[in-house]
């Protein structure tokens, strides 16, 4: 037999599982991988940031430094389908911050995680799944579909997605650009949103305001419910269809509908068409007005 192959063998692996250790310039990391334009590309990062920009090159670019504490970077899979992991030791619960910078093609679809880490990515087309515990999520992205959540971190998106889900249990949500089909969440914080030609919209918190410009798409369905904050909604005119304000301990404001005077609590109209337009709160106003 002869021996080439063993060799090629291990300059592939060599080529796609690799680990990125420290250097003399405080572990620093700097790799390069091809990649292709629509590749995946998951990364994980337990605390610091993930910082993912779309640049022209068919590679990836990954920079940034190791925090004193990681056991290694952990960099897995093909020019199709790529991981980058940031890997501690077991049974370590403190660590400092870790940095990864990700240049990589505009249409590769992201899947980002993170613990105490923010999260970042700009000018992707891909769509992309970011999600973090503790750190906050920024995306200014072309993706036609986007999922963010954090817990305790503001989520921000600003996207023409056409199907988008953003949540936080602390944080506030920030949602602009979208539309389509557009599902936000939030229990302790604000949730604004700016949507255009939507089709069905659901918005919900607990002790938040909902703050909603909206563009509705005919037969829209749009939903914004919250207990203890106020919903404010600009249109551009009033829907066809079945429209329903509700508020048990605040009041209904609008100069777009007849008879919401002082004292008013709710308000229902059947309509014409399919649509539907439901906003509820329990103990803050309700204010529709048009934009």
């Amino acid at each position: 037999m002869n021996k080439p192959f063993p060799i090629a063998l291990m300059l592939g692996a060599a080529l796609f599982a690799t680990a990125a250790w420290a250097t003399d310039d405080g572990r620093r990391i700097d790799e390069r991988r091809p990649l292709k334009p629509d590749a995946r590309v998951s990364v994980s990062n337990v605390a610091g940031s993930i910082e993912v920009e779309a640049w022209d090159k068919n590679e990836l670019h990954l920079t940034g430094t190791l925090a004193e504490e990681v056991e290694k970077l952990e960099i897995t899979g093909s020019e199709s389908s790529l991981k980058i992991e940031v890997k501690l030791p077991k049974r370590t619960r403190n660590t400092g911050d870790t940095v990864l910078k990700l240049k990589v093609p505009a249409g590769i679809a992201l899947d980002a995680r993170g613990v105490s880490a923010d999260i970042t990515a700009k000018g992707l087309r891909g769509e992309i799944e970011a999600e973090s515990v503790s750190g906050d999520i920024e995306l200014d992205v072309a993706s036609k579909r986007v999922e963010a959540s954090s817990v305790s971190g503001d989520v921000t998106v600003r996207a023409p997605a056409e199907a988008t889900r953003v949540e936080s249990v602390s944080g506030d949500v920030t949602v602009r650009g979208v539309k389509g089909e557009l599902h936000s969440e939030s229990v302790s914080g604000d949730v604004t949103v700016q949507a255009r030609e939507v089709r069905v919209l659901e918005v919900k918190t607990v002790s938040g305001d909902l703050e909603l410009d909206l563009e509705l798409a005919r037969e829209a369905k749009v939903t914004a419910d919250t207990l203890s904050g106020e919903v404010r909604l600009t249109l551009p005119k009033l829907p066809e269809g079945e429209i329903e304000l509700e508020t048990f301990s605040g009041e209904l404001e609008s100069g777009l509908l007849p008879g919401l005077g002082h004292g008013v609590k709710d308000y229902q109209r059947e309509g014409s068409g399919k649509g539907r337009l439901r906003l509820h709160s329990f103990s803050g106003d309700i204010v529709l007005k048009k934009r």
